[in-house]
């Protein structure tokens, strides 16, 4: 198949390339900067560019969330790397000879919002703050495709845990000079998944015929901030274990840290499950067993 992704040039669009042309796929990827051919894919910066016909489009691209401190031009950013060019995306579709088949669009689990109580499969109704109306618009953006015939399945990725970037090697820092921290309280639920499980998603819903229209791209077993950090810990040569102050955590990182950071939702992959999705990493301490070798 001729794929046509954005964001392939991000943690999960990278190993997502390495994976569909290593499945034999033909890639195109959409980038800010010039980028030679490679084996892997055609890199475009214009979408015009982009060879006709497309049977897939895949949609990764956006500003990172966690990425630095909610400043009012960084939120714009991310609205425009999600909600805007998923608009010029979708438009593009429309002008195409024949429209795709399929479009896989990511969004986040932050569109069910900050919910300590609660439990949250792909049904359950939106919640409230930044995170979660950007959510909401963006996969309103990806849903106007369907209006072209193409059928339309949002992934709402969770945290991904990756040997090399991501927020993996963020949230252990410190246990690089021997010290397990958590934020706040760590009872905080964080719905992750291991970006192997995460590429092998895409991949079942692209060879899927029939697939749902919005997947949980998460592993079976949340887990709380504070398993983390003891899992982690586990892995390395820890002396200390200090918890950072609620209050330390929102002067560093203000708004950010009230929604993504100090707060968490318990989201289960419901659909997946359905479908019958094996996960190789169902739970953190076969993630982590694999992303952080036991030292010594």
């Amino acid at each position: 198949m001729h794929i046509v992704m954005t964001g392939g040039t991000g943690l999960i669009g990278t190993a997502t390339c390495a994976a569909l042309h290593a499945a034999g796929h033909k890639l195109t990827v959409l980038t800010r900067r010039a980028r030679p051919a490679a084996p892997e894919a055609t890199y475009v910066t214009a979408l015009g560019e982009c060879a006709d016909p497309v049977d897939v489009v895949i949609n990764l691209a956006g500003a990172g969330l966690a990425d630095r401190r909610w400043s009012g031009a960084y939120k714009r950013q991310i609205v425009s790397s999600r909600v805007e060019l998923t608009r010029e995306l979708v438009a593009w579709l429309g002008e195409l000879e024949q429209a795709p088949k399929r479009l896989i669009s990511a969004s986040a689990i932050g569109y069910y919002g900050a919910a300590e109580e609660q439990t949250f499969a792909e049904g359950a109704d939106p919640g409230t703050g930044f995170a979660a109306a950007l959510c909401q618009s963006w996969e309103e953006e990806a849903g106007r495709a369907a209006s072209y015939g193409t059928q339309v399945s949002l992934l709402r990725f969770g945290v991904v845990l990756a040997r090399e970037g991501g927020a993996l090697g963020k949230m252990t820092q410190s246990f690089r000079l021997g010290v397990e921290s958590w934020l706040g309280s760590g009872e905080q639920w964080l719905s992750w998944i291991h970006l192997a499980d995460a590429i092998r998603v895409i991949q079942h819903v692209l060879d899927c015929d029939h697939p749902a229209s919005v997947y949980n791209t998460v592993a079976p077993e949340p887990a709380r901030h504070r398993e983390l950090a003891h899992e982690a810990g586990r892995q390395s040569k820890v002396w200390l274990k200090l918890g950072v102050p609620a209050l330390a955590a929102k002067v560093m990182a203000g708004e950010m840290a009230k929604e993504l950071l100090l707060s968490g939702q318990r989201v289960l992959p419901a659909q997946l499950l359905e479908d019958g999705f094996q996960f190789h990493y169902p739970t953190l301490k076969e993630a982590l067993t694999d992303l952080m070798p036991r030292e010594g």
